[in-house]
């Protein structure tokens, strides 16, 4: 093999390693999971990212939602039966503080310290829909009433990188946050 060659062949080698990792590197990504259950519903968070970004703050807001969700914590209240105060189920990402959700609310808002990749949070809080005729009735939400509900996340990388992510839920429950382009 001449030189020129050589050194074509080194530079398409190069390009493919470069294009491959870059394939792989999406930037920051957070997965929110809903799921229905009796004694207050239960949404997991976990950091998914490939790079190491960690989770600094999260918004799970229910408006734009098929069924019109709302939290429901308070009896009495705009929620149809069973209401659920917030509840961390366990705190290994540095859950700054359990914030304040009212009754009929349709945003929760979150703040960590230690959220990094491979990391997961699970908190229960009762959620309502708001449809004359729902699908399991109002106070059990299936995976078309939450579509539409959605996330905002701000994650950071070395203290200094800061990035936004975004995403909606769909039918199965799940919302995807991201914040990057992959290639």
């Amino acid at each position: 093999m001449t030189g020129r060659h050589w050194i074509t062949s080194i530079a398409a080698a190069a390009l493919i390693g470069l294009t491959a990792a870059t394939a792989r590197a999406c930037g920051p990504e957070i997965e929110i999971r809903f799921m229905e259950a009796s004694g207050g519903d239960i949404f997991i968070i976990s950091n998914v990212s490939q790079e190491p970004w960690a989770l600094a703050s999260l918004s799970i807001h229910l408006r734009g939602s098929m069924g019109h969700l709302i939290f429901d914590t308070e009896d009495g209240g705009p929620g149809y039966s069973m209401p659920q105060q917030f509840g961390a189920v366990d705190n290994e990402v540095g859950l700054v503080a359990e914030p304040v959700v009212g009754d009929g609310d349709e945003e929760v808002r979150l703040q960590f310290r230690d959220f990094g990749p491979g990391k997961s949070f699970m908190f229960v809080i009762d959620v309502d829909d708001r449809l004359e005729l729902s699908d399991f009735g109002q106070a059990v939400i299936s995976g078309t009433e939450i579509q539409g509900a959605g996330g905002n996340a701000v994650l950071t990388q070395g203290g200094d990188t800061k990035s936004n992510a975004e995403g909606r839920f769909e039918t199965d429950g799940r919302a995807r946050l991201r914040g990057g382009l992959c290639v």
